[in-house]
């Protein structure tokens, strides 16, 4: 008996609305399959008393403000660029404030369900490894870059989530799929999962942590150079955890880096859905794992944890052809 079947989804995007509207179904279906692990997650750590309650409205509105910013640039950039599918980009946004409203409170939660432990291991390794702390050595050769690595490294959520919404207003396409599942996958298993197990604070809370003065030449030089948004956002985010009351940005984890796992799956969609731009979103990536060392946020392992789970991810995803349905 002859079987029907329609024929899988390729890279190109499809301009039929039933067609469309599956294809980004599939996608959206695991965003929210991931938002509801993260609302259990978040759930379970708030009744243990120590989680916050999430930010929900505010983050939602964030949220919307950057699929409306997205719109406009995609209007400049595309005036005769097809209507975006509205049915999939709302909920989307949606899903994204919600999200990241449960992702702080989660990360917030860290230490308490699984104390710092990594830090001390790492540091001592990579100083080993090096012969000094990479910090240093960045510090020694592009000290002149650490005023505009601050603000390059201020500006990556602004930025990276930009271009998660400009993606999101792309047609419809096995690309656009796939990358998205990746984005999500990767905020969870490595931004939750893998942050808990390695738990981690970084060299910038590392003296006040565990007490002595191993990375106090890092904050000197850090005032020094004029890194004065990396200084002032480790100073907000260290009183948030002191003090038991999380602001709109709390949460200190290290191990993995997901601004470098985000930064190299900006560079992976670029290189597969705007080829043009790949070369500039490599070197963003190698900035911002750069900058994570140098302001002292990360270690170099951290970024290298980041990098090689997002590819893990990415791969994962694309052979087992998720978005081809």
């Amino acid at each position: 008996m002859p079987q029907s079947s329609s024929p899988p989804l390729s890279d190109a995007a499809v301009s039929d609305p039933s067609v469309s509207l599956s294809a980004d179904a599939v996608w959206l279906w695991v965003m929210a399959s991931v938002t509801a692990v993260e609302a259990a997650w978040w759930a379970v750590t708030w009744l243990m008393g120590i989680a916050p309650a999430p930010y929900v409205f505010t983050y939602l509105a964030l949220a919307f403000a950057g699929l409306g910013a997205a719109s406009m640039l995609r209007l400049a950039l595309q005036p005769k660029a097809a209507t975006p599918n509205w049915s999939s980009a709302v909920p989307a946004t949606f899903l994204v404030g919600l999200g990241a409203s449960f992702f702080l409170p989660i990360k917030y939660a860290i230490p308490k369900l699984v104390p710092f432990w990594l830090d001390y291991p790492l540091a001592r390794a990579e100083r080993t490894m090096f012969a000094a702390d990479p910090w240093a050595i960045l510090d020694r050769c592009l000290g002149w870059a650490v005023v505009p690595m601050d603000r390059l490294y201020a500006l990556w959520l602004p930025t990276q989530a930009l271009i998660l919404f400009l993606l999101i207003l792309q047609p419809p396409s096995a690309a656009k799929s796939r990358a998205l599942i990746a984005y999500f996958l990767a905020w969870f298993v490595l931004g939750v999962v893998a942050a808990s197990l390695f738990s981690s604070a970084g060299p910038i809370f590392y003296d006040q942590l565990f007490g002595g003065t191993t990375f106090a030449a890092l904050r000197e030089a850090l005032q020094h150079r004029g890194a004065w948004l990396a200084v002032a956002e480790s100073d907000k985010m260290w009183a948030s955890l002191a003090s038991g009351r999380p602001g709109i940005v709390a949460g200190i984890s290290a191990v993995p880096s997901i601004h470098v796992a985000i930064s190299v799956w900006v560079f992976l969609t670029a290189r597969r859905m705007a080829p043009r731009a790949g070369g500039c979103a490599l070197a963003y990536a190698i900035a911002i794992w750069i900058g994570s060392v140098q302001l002292g946020w990360h270690y170099v392992t951290d970024g290298l944890a980041g990098l090689v789970g997002m590819l893990a991810i990415w791969q994962l995803v694309h052979r087992t052809k998720v978005g081809l349905r």
